[in-house]
This record gives structure tokens, sequence and C-alpha cells, in this order.
């Protein structure tokens, strides 16, 4: 791994607290420690933030990733912090709602020194212009393009851009659709599901095959219809950049319909508590998911560490991806977190200067590749994992292999 001076104790995600490389007399400048610090620091606490779906359409994953969080800053404080301080976390529920969030923020943002996360994609939109402003550190944003355009938005991973495209690549490689066929592509407006279709149709050019795409809203719940159209334009796979609800209307209606095509999701759009569901025979034969961060099955240390976590601490919580999600997101904050305390600024923009700084990151398989945050306007990643449906597995998801598409490398961000 490769990682600028400002970043080098990047290093600790190694390991969950083990590894403080910050002496908290160190560096310059204001705060009584030697090290400067702004918003959200004191001596002994540093606050961030967690603006999140609590009450909305991602609800049942939100309230995990929060528990997993807090977990995991409270075993950091528990071995000492960081920089010498322990962490306290301020939650907010946003309900999916963009105008809520907006005014979440600018309550919170005086008081905290780095977002962990902003979940959801219109709410990410409406709230890292602000951030961006106020040059404070957002990560877990989940992954939609216009987050690349943000220096101080740290991607958990890829786009929905590039899973999609990677979906296609899959499809065609592996799964042997052939050239000529149509693709359906069911997906929520905005832009987690027009990202996911914009790569889909970018692989769908590269590798000669036409995309059927059917626009939806979260609200939508009954997917009859749309199979109905997917029936009708003889559909040989269908990418979903949608919810779990709509993924288990859509694959009880075709699967009732005698129809098995390959459904393969974005990151969101699997829960495993839809395997209890009539929808279950047809995720079974016909599931996948393209994902960036592991699901919770996964062999990689860093996987480990989290189910191990969260089991000790929500032995009866569900266990799916947002597991090792909430937990690599962490991660990436705990190691920006420490590099700007080593570089003697504790500021939120000597946070966001931390990770920018950041390279060839490896995440022990919390995340697939290994992570490159110097860039703005670029993924950090461009490899997905690939998992099936798989009842035996933790979390419902078996991971089957990782894939790096050709159209998912040619993809360009405009």
């Amino acid at each position: 791994m490769t990682i600028r001076p400002l970043a080098a104790a990047a290093l600790c995600l190694a390991a969950l607290a083990a590894c403080s490389t910050t002496d908290p007399n160190a560096g310059e400048g204001e705060g009584g420690t030697g090290v400067r610090t702004g918003n959200g620091v004191t001596e002994s606490e540093m606050r961030i933030g967690v603006l999140t779906d609590l009450s909305g359409p991602f609800k049942a994953g939100a309230a995990v990733q929060v528990q997993e969080k807090k977990a995991y800053w409270a075993a950091k404080s528990a071995q000492g912090g960081i920089c010498g301080r322990k962490i306290t976390v301020d939650v907010r529920d946003h309900g999916y709602n963009p105008q809520r969030a907006v005014s979440l923020y600018r309550s919170m943002s005086p008081d905290i020194v780095a977002l962990q996360q902003v979940l959801g994609s219109p709410v990410v939109a409406a709230i890292l212009p602000l951030a961006e402003k106020d040059d404070l550190y957002v990560g877990g944003m989940g992954w939609p393009s216009v987050a690349l355009e943000h220096r101080v938005a740290q991607i958990p991973g890829t786009t929905y851009s590039i899973e999609a495209a990677n979906a296609v690549d899959y499809l065609v490689d592996t799964l042997k659709v052939p050239e000529g066929s149509t693709i359906g592509h069911v997906y929520f407006e905005g832009d987690f599901g027009g990202d996911s279709l914009a790569g889909a149709r970018h692989a769908a050019k590269e590798r000669g095959l036409k995309v059927h795409p059917i626009k939806i809203t979260p609200q939508d719940s009954d997917m009859s219809a749309q199979a109905t159209a997917l029936e009708r334009a003889d559909a040989k796979g269908v990418i979903l950049g949608a919810s779990p609800s709509q993924l288990s209307s859509l694959a009880s209606v075709l699967a009732s319909n005698g129809v098995n095509v390959p459904l393969i999701g974005n990151t969101p759009t699997f829960n495993p508590a839809l395997l209890n569901t009539p929808a279950r025979e047809g995720l079974l034969k016909n599931f996948y998911t393209v994902t960036t961060v592991a699901p919770y099955s996964g062999e990689g240390a860093g996987v480990k560490k989290a189910t191990e976590m969260f089991e000790k601490n929500a032995p009866d919580g569900t266990k799916g991806w947002e597991v090792p999600l909430a937990y690599g997101q962490a991660e990436l904050l705990a190691a920006a977190l420490e590099a700007a305390c080593k570089a003697g600024d504790l500021t939120p923009e000597g946070v966001v200067e931390a990770m920018r700084k950041t390279s060839d990151l490896d995440t022990q398989g919390l995340f697939a590749g290994t992570l490159n945050f110097t860039e703005v306007g670029q993924p950090p990643t461009r490899k997905v994992f690939v998992s099936k449906a798989d009842p035996e597995a933790p979390g419902g998801l078996k991971v089957v292999g990782t894939v790096e598409g050709p159209s998912a490398v040619s993809y360009k961000f405009e």
C-alpha cells in the first residue's frame, strides 16, 4: 500500500484500534494539545455526525448501520480514542427527505468535525454542496456519481454507474446473454437509479445489447405492470437500481409468470429478509447483486472483524451487507482522523486534506479492490463483488467472484 505522508495513519485500517500512530502532543497550533482544532473537537472529545434514513424506504438497513457505527466508535473510544479524544456520534433521521436533511445539516454542522454518513442519493445531492462550502468531510454517502465532483466526499468504493456497467459485463461474459439481446433496467428516478441506468446504457452499447428502461419511484411497490413490460420486451436479464421492496415484488411476479431471467441489483437492492417472503423462490433462482462492499458472508479479514463486532453488540440484529459497510465507513473516517492528527490539523479542513492524500488503500476485503482517494472526479476503484442469493450464507448472499469488466473500465465521468 502506498500512502502519502499526511495520510500515513491510514495504515491503522489493518486493525480496529491497535494501531495509534498519533501523539496528541505533536504538531503546532491550537486546542491545548499541540494539534490545531476546530468545529466538533475539544481537548477530550471529538463529535461526528450521521444523517440517515430511520423512517423511510431504507430504514431497515440504516438501523443496522447505526448499530455497527455506534459499536465501532464506542470500542475505539474505550481503547484510547483518536488523538487522545473519545468519539461521540450524533445520529439524525431525515426520513429520505432532502429538505429535512438540509435543516438537520445546518443545525448539526457547527458542532461536528466530520459527517460519518449521509444516506440516500437525493439527500446526498442536497447536502454535498453545503458541505463543500463548509469544507466538511462527508463519508458513507452511498455511491452516486454526483459525489465524485466534491473534494469533501469520500465515496466508499465505486459508483452505481460502475456497478451497473460491471453487471452488464457479467451478464455477457458469465451468464452468456447473447449479443443483440434486450435487457431491462428498473430504476428510481434520480441520482441512484439514473446513475445506474447511465452505467448500464454505456455497457450495453459496448457489448452489443439494447436497454429497455423502466422508471419507478420509491413509493411504487407493485411491480406487476413492470414485469409485464419486461416480458413484452423479451428481456434476457434485468438490472435494478431500486430498493428491496421493488426487488421483492418483481422477483415474485416474474417467478409466478414462469419467467426465469437473471436479476442483478445495485448494492442497496437486497435485504436478507426477502428470503423469508414469497419472493424467495424467484430470488434463489435468479438474483445476483453487484456491490462495492463485501456481503456479510465475505471472507476478508476486515469483514470478519465487522461481523464479530456486530454479533457481539447486536446478537439478534439483521445480518446484511450493511454491517461490513458501516464498519468500513468507520475505518475510512478513523484513518482520515488519525492522519489529520498526525499532521497536526484536526480541523474539518484538515480531515478532508488527510483523506485526499490516501492512495492504494487495502481494506482487508471490506471493499473490492484497493482504494485511491487522491483524484477528485474519479471513483476510488472500479472493481465490484458479485454475489448470489443463498439461504445458507449468513446475510443471504454468497460471493461468487469479483469483476472489473471492460465496460466498467471504459466508462467516463463527465
